[in-house]
């Protein structure tokens, strides 16, 4: 059985998600970090209504955690820079 998403006045409609995401969206790029697709799908299932504000954070921290270990492990195979002085 799946819960229901109770949404605060402010986000009942998807109109309102779509809105609270494009400043979302709006502030992240004006900071430097533009959403890539992986973002934009977490958002487009917060717009119709399938996950909360906290469910979008969720999906998002699991999905760059999972991509900062991949990093890690790529650059710990490459040989280390040389220090300038």
């Amino acid at each position: 059985m799946t819960q229901s998403i109770t949404f605060s006045e402010r986000e009942a409609t998807p109109a309102q998600r779509q809105e609270l995401i494009d400043k979302a969206r709006a502030w992240s790029v004006a900071q430097g970090a533009v959403p890539g697709p992986a973002a934009e799908a977490v958002y487009a299932r917060y717009v119709a209504g399938e996950l909360t504000l906290q469910g979008v954070t969720d999906e998002l921290k699991s999905f760059y955690a999972g991509h900062t270990e991949a990093l890690k492990d790529a650059t710990a195979m490459r040989p280390e820079q040389p220090l300038l002085d």
